[in-house]
């Protein structure tokens, strides 16, 4: 029998390109939006957290164009609505609807890292 040997390699991701940035200036109001629309007692889409900003990148469709990118390590992402949370939560809570938040912690991950030190640059600049 033959055994037959496979390249695998790693391509990282060389630019991140955000269309549109929704910043939030409470959390309050960042945890209403996130939560309104979903039944009482349920949770909520999870959203990432890294480096005290809390987040939610929104994608666009794959279209031929964009999956293009996406293996040239281009990412597109049409808007990211985020606020300031400085340590992190494995859930917020809204007490008025029941509806729980969950987060994941993504500090670990390098570009999710440089995404919010980014994002800590424009709350800075503004």
């Amino acid at each position: 029998m033959i055994e037959i040997m496979v390249t695998i390699r790693h391509q990282p991701i060389n630019e991140i390109i955000i269309h549109e940035l929704v910043k939030f200036n409470s959390l309050d109001d960042f945890l209403n939006v996130k939560t309104s629309n979903v039944p009482q007692g349920n949770s909520a889409t999870p959203v990432r957290w890294a480096d005290g900003i809390l987040y939610e990148p929104q994608g666009f469709p794959p279209t031929a164009e964009i999956i293009k990118d996406q293996i040239d390590g281009k990412i597109h992402f049409a808007a990211i609505e985020y606020t300031e949370m400085p340590q992190y939560k494995p859930y917020l809570k809204n007490e008025t609807n029941n509806v729980t938040l969950p987060i994941i912690d993504m500090s670990h991950n390098a570009a999710t890292k440089q995404i919010a030190v980014w994002l800590k640059g424009q709350i800075i600049s503004r």
